[in-house]
C-alpha cells in the first residue's frame, strides 16, 4: 500500500539519530531537569510509564493501595500501578471528553487511596470536579497525551499532587522514549529524584541500541516505508506476539539520546500544537457526522488535539469506516478495542464502567498530526464523509441507526 497515510506521527530523522548519539556522549549531570514552559523544572524519567511508577512511590502509598484509574486508558497505566505494588480500581469516563467521570469517582471514592486523572486524547479532565470528588486523596495527572493542553489558562500537569508526561514515539515530541515528572511540592520532587537516582544508568552500548531502534521503528512507521512494510509488520507482530499485552515497564534512568531530543523539540511545541489544532478545526467544520459523534472543545479549554476521535453508533459502523479508509490509503486506530478483555483478564475489572466499555468498541481515531500536509487532511475528510454516506445508504447498517 504505497502512499498509506500513517495513523500517528513517528518523527525520528537520520539527523536525530546522530544528534541523540552525540548527546549520549556528554557526561550525565545529576539532577539536570527538563524545563517545560508554563510549569517549570521537571524530573527526567525513562518513559511515561516509568514516571508513573516513580510518582506512585513518591506519594508513599501503602503496599496494596487501591488507585482509581479510568478503564478507558492504555493498559500500560494498569501495569505501572501493579509494578508500583498497588491495585487498580476502575472508574468510568464521560463520553464528551473520554476522561474520568466525577460522578463515578464520587461513588467509588471510599474504596480508593489515590486517583490517576488521565487527560485522554489531549482533552482535559474536569480537574476541579475531580479534586472535589477525591476529597483530599492525592491525584496523579497523566499528561502523556496532554502536553500543552489547558483549562482556564492553566496547563495540564499544574492541578494534581504530581503529574507525568511522555515523549515517546507517536506522542507530540516523538523522541523514542523519555518522560518527565512535575509537582509543586518540593518534598515530592525530592523523593522522585531520589528514586530516579537509584535506577541503573544506561551505558553507551545501550544508548546506541536504543537510538538505532528508535530510528528504525520511526522510519517503518512513516511514509513511504509504512505502507510498503511497516503496516504489515506491525499487524503481524501484534497478531503473533500480542505486543500490547507483553510490553512491560522498564525502570532505568532516561536515555541521554532521548533527553537531547526532548530539549531540542520542546521549544517548538507551540508551533506543532497550533498546526494540529488547525487540522482538528478543519475536521470539525468539514465532517458531515452529527455533532455528538465528534469531540468538541469545551468552553474555557484549550486542547492540544493529540488525537481526533469519532464516536460511531456501533462497532459495525466503526469497522466499516476503518476498512473503507484503509482502501483509500488512510490508516486509523481502533483505540483501546481490547481494553475490557485485558483489564478483566489481568487486572480484576468487574464490569462496572459501561460508558468506557461502549467507547472501546465505537471510537475510531483518524490521522490528524501536525506533520500531515493540507492535501492529506483534505483527503482524509473527503473519504470519512464518503464512507459515512455509504453507511447511511446501506440497509444492512441503517437498521442500527434507528
Amino acid at each position: 500500500m504505497i502512499g498509506l497515510i500513517p495513523r500517528d506521527n513517528w518523527e525520528h530523522k537520520f539527523s536525530d539519530l546522530f544528534r541523540g548519539l552525540a548527546g549520549a556522549l556528554v557526561p550525565r549531570k545529576q539532577g539536570s531537569p527538563i524545563y517545560i514552559a508554563g510549569l517549570g523544572d521537571c524530573v527526567p524519567v525513562r518513559s511515561g510509564r516509568a514516571g508513573l511508577v516513580v510518582a506512585i512511590k513518591a506519594l508513599n502509598l501503602p503496599p496494596g493501595a487501591h488507585i482509581g484509574v479510568p478503564l478507558y486508558c492504555c493498559s500500560v497505566v494498569f501495569k505501572a500501578i501493579k509494578t508500583a505494588g498497588c491495585i487498580p480500581r476502575f472508574i468510568d469516563v464521560e463520553p464528551e471528553t473520554f476522561c474520568m467521570s466525577t460522578e463515578d469517582l464520587t461513588s467509588k471514592r471510599s474504596q480508593l487511596d489515590a486517583v490517576i486523572a488521565v487527560h485522554m486524547f489531549g482533552n482535559m479532565c474536569d480537574m476541579q470536579g475531580l479534586q472535589e470528588a477525591a476529597q483530599g486523596k492525592p491525584i496523579i495527572e497523566d499528561c502523556a497525551q496532554a502536553l500543552g493542553s489547558k483549562i482556564q489558562g492553566r496547563l495540564a500537569g499544574s492541578f494534581g499532587t504530581i503529574a507525568f508526561f511522555s515523549f515517546r514515539s507517536g506522542k507530540y515530541l516523538s523522541v523514542g522514549e523519555g518522560g518527565a515528572l512535575f509537582s509543586n511540592d518540593p518534598a515530592l520532587c525530592s523523593r522522585a529524584v531520589q528514586f530516579t537516582d537509584q535506577m541503573v544508568t544506561p551505558n553507551y552500548a545501550d544508548e546506541c541500541a536504543h537510538a538505532a531502534k528508535s530510528y528504525i521503528k520511526s522510519i517503518l512507521r512513516s511514509k513511504p516505508l509504512y505502507g510498503i512494510a511497516g503496516y504489515h509488520l506491525w499487524r503481524f507482530l501484534n497478531k503473533k506476539m500480542n505486543l500490547s499485552e507483553k510490553s512491560g515497564v522498564a525502570l532505568s534512568k532516561v536515555f541521554m539520546s532521548d533527553l537531547t531530543l526532548i530539549r531540542k523539540r520542546l521549544p517548538h511545541l507551540d508551533s506543532a500544537v497550533k498546526k494540529q489544532r488547525n487540522n482538528a478545526d478543519y475536521f470539525s467544520s468539514m465532517l458531515t457526522m452529527a455533532s455528538g459523534m465528534l469531540s468538541p472543545e469545551k468552553p474555557g479549554a484549550f486542547y492540544n488535539r493529540f488525537h481526533y476521535p469519532i464516536i460511531f453508533p456501533s462497532m459495525k459502523h466503526r469497522d466499516f469506516i476503518a476498512n473503507y479508509l484503509l482502501s483509500k490509503k488512510i490508516d486509523t486506530i481502533k483505540y483501546l478495542d481490547d481494553i475490557v478483555d485485558v483489564a478483566a483478564k489481568h487486572f480484576g475489572y468487574a464490569g462496572d464502567c459501561p460508558t468506557a466499555e461502549q467507547l472501546s468498541k465505537r471510537v475510531l481515531i483518524i490521522p490528524s498530526n501536525y506533520s500531515l500536509r493540507k492535501k492529506d487532511i483534505q483527503h482524509i475528510a473527503r473519504y470519512v464523509n464518503e464512507g459515512w454516506e455509504k453507511i447511511r445508504d446501506r440497509a444492512v447498517v441503517r437498521d442500527d441507526l434507528r
